[in-house]
């Protein structure tokens, strides 16, 4: 039996091992698809595979040394082993035959040289990415750091967008003709990663398939993002949870974390890939009339499935979804898919439980009952999409709908009432809008959709509080109430903080704007608000943006995307409540 110190120490160098190998595997997919044909770039790649290749097979023989037993390794490390298998059979048929053992009829893809690399980037990434994450776990010199979970969350935020950015600077990733710089390039990966949906180039003309690709990866990402990062950090980063972090985690889920974490988690990507692949499969049979080779109209249904569920806004049409107006099952698609999004994980997984219940015979003060939050998101949503569609449609029906039928005029407004609560989609020409219309998808914008989704804003469950808080105010009550419930004080608090910072926020980026841009100052506050609520929406501002105007963009959709309160909490040092209480004093309000 080999000391516990020897084995902590192994289990350090595979991780590590595994580390590189993943990072060798990326940069070498960087290289071969990111840049030109050219002997370099194929000695590069093919030293970095090879490199990767290597120290798989390296970890995965450690990992056999410190096996417990054979039934479970196989069972946990079966397709490194598919993997490691496909590639010594490739080495060995090579080295005798000169060629692949795969029919040269066989797709490309399928062929093993590209398993392979398949695995090292898909794969050997996630698994690379899992080993950094439990670093902490793995050696205690990682924990003598204490990193708090906010800041952890942020500056993992941070490195896949500047990861994001410097994929899409690569050659390979825009059109010879029309390269993109680096700040374009910082703009469009922190507008993905904080799935925003603001461009200043355009994603259908502007960027290769490649760069199309790096755009998809970086939205999925950034949508399950600020579910799932920041609660695995806060549990594994050396210290665990404390008060102000289990507020936030509280605050995204709504359920004893250090209990669910991990049905949470694994509930949040299967809902997430049932969903995408559901919405996918809808996409590509409705856009049969528009979309004619399968390969292209497959690509275009998986990438507007996915922006719409993370409520992106990214489309691969130069005109979002205006062109879309003759396939009423696809705008209804991506309705239903942004609408599920931006309710939110635990909404889902409420309802979900609760239904189950149903069908089942368990005593009622056993079945799970539908949660306060759940009832306040579906009440406000349903509340706010009537709002916005009865407001478009008063506000536009001798206007920008005027050339419609009744009920292309019913679907639009509603499309778009659902869509400029975060996701960033227009089915309408948005500058043929009234100045009212256009104040009215302001007041959706900043609001958003529901706590611990894909969408942005100050979110529902704020603005139900707040409305609370207000009623009770008015009506001389020292506590606020939401159906039979009363609110706690902390929340009462929290939901002001929010709606002042984003307040003060939005007016900050509003008096820059108009300092560094020549447009006028409703197109400046629609774009303002569009990027802290990481909407996506524009009056064609963002391309012609300033350079400074590009940055402010960039700041607004970052704090937008993690939240002003979030990072407030990350900055702030935690501190005791005072043991002495202070003399209480009076002020004239209002």
């Amino acid at each position: 039996m080999k000391p516990s110190y020897l084995i902590q120490r192994e289990m350090v160098l595979r991780a590590l091992i595994l580390l590189v190998a993943g990072v060798c595997g990326l940069a070498g997919m960087a290289v071969e698809f990111g840049f030109p044909i050219t002997p370099w770039r194929d000695h590069v790649a093919s030293g970095l595979s090879l490199t990767a290749i290597v120290l798989f097979l390296l970890e995965l023989g450690l990992a056999w040394r410190q096996r417990l037993s054979n039934a479970a390794f196989l069972r946990r490390r079966w397709p490194g082993l598919t993997m490691a298998v496909l590639i010594l059979l490739q080495i060995i048929v090579a080295l005798t035959f000169g060629r692949s053992f795969w029919p040269d009829s066989a797709p490309s893809w399928l062929r093993p040289t590209s398993l392979t690399e398949i695995f090292l980037v898909v794969a050997q990434f996630f698994v690379a990415g899992f080993l950094l994450v439990n670093l902490p776990r793995l050696h205690s010199r990682f924990a003598l750091l204490k990193i708090r979970p906010g800041i952890a969350f942020q500056l993992v935020f941070l490195t896949v967008i500047l990861t994001g950015a410097v994929l899409l600077y690569l050659p390979e990733a825009t059109p010879d003709d029309s390269p993109i710089g680096p700040l374009d390039a910082l703009f469009t990966a922190t507008s993905a990663v904080c799935v925003t949906g603001l461009v200043v180039r355009d994603t259908a003309t502007e960027f290769t398939r490649f760069g199309q690709v790096v755009i998809l990866v970086m939205i999925q990402l950034g949508g399950l993002g600020i579910m799932s990062l920041t609660a695995a950090l806060a549990l594994l980063l050396g210290r665990g949870i404390g008060v102000r972090e289990n507020s936030l985690m509280r605050e995204v889920f709504q359920v004893p974390v250090l209990q669910e974490v991990g049905q949470i988690l694994r509930f949040v990507l299967a809902w997430t890939v049932i969903s995408e692949a559901v919405g996918a499969m809808m996409l590509y049979s409705s856009l049969e009339g528009m979309v004619r080779d399968p390969g292209e109209r497959l690509f275009t249904a998986v990438f507007h499935s996915v922006s719409a569920f993370c409520n992106a806004g990214f489309s691969t049409y130069g005109d979002s979804l205006m062109s879309w107006t003759d396939a009423p099952l696809a705008m209804v698609t991506i309705m239903a898919l942004l609408i599920i999004g931006g309710l939110g994980f635990m909404v889902v997984l409420n309802l979900l439980r609760s239904l189950r219940a149903l069908g089942r015979e368990v005593p009622r003060s056993q079945r799970p009952r539908i949660q306060l939050g759940t009832k306040v998101v579906l009440r406000w949503t349903a509340g706010l999409l009537v709002l916005g569609t009865g407001g478009l449609i008063l506000l536009e029906w001798r206007g920008a709908l005027a050339d419609l039928t009744w009920g292309e005029r019913l679907l639009q407004a509603l499309f778009q009432s659902a869509t400029c609560r975060t996701a960033g989609f227009n089915s309408l020409d948005l500058t043929t809008l009234g100045p009212a219309a256009l104040f009215l998808m302001i007041l959706l914008m900043f609001i958003g959709g529901g706590s611990g989704s894909t969408a942005g804003g100050v979110k529902i469950s704020t603005l139900a509080v707040l409305v609370a808080d207000f009623k009770a105010i008015a009506a001389g009550q020292r506590q606020a109430r939401l159906g039979n419930r009363e609110i706690d004080e902390s929340d009462r608090h929290r939901a002001a903080v929010v709606l002042t910072l984003a307040v003060v926020v939005a007016a900050a980026g509003v008096l820059v704007l108009l300092i560094t841009e020549s447009a006028g100052l409703l197109p400046i506050v629609f774009e303002v608000v569009s990027a802290l609520g990481t909407v996506g929406l524009s009056l064609n501002l963002t391309p012609e943006l300033s350079l400074a105007g590009k940055v402010v963009v960039i700041l607004l959709m970052f704090l937008g995307r993690i939240g002003v309160l979030t990072i407030a909490y990350a900055l702030v040092k935690p501190q005791r409540d005072a043991t002495v209480r202070l003399p209480r004093g009076s002020m004239m309000i209002g």
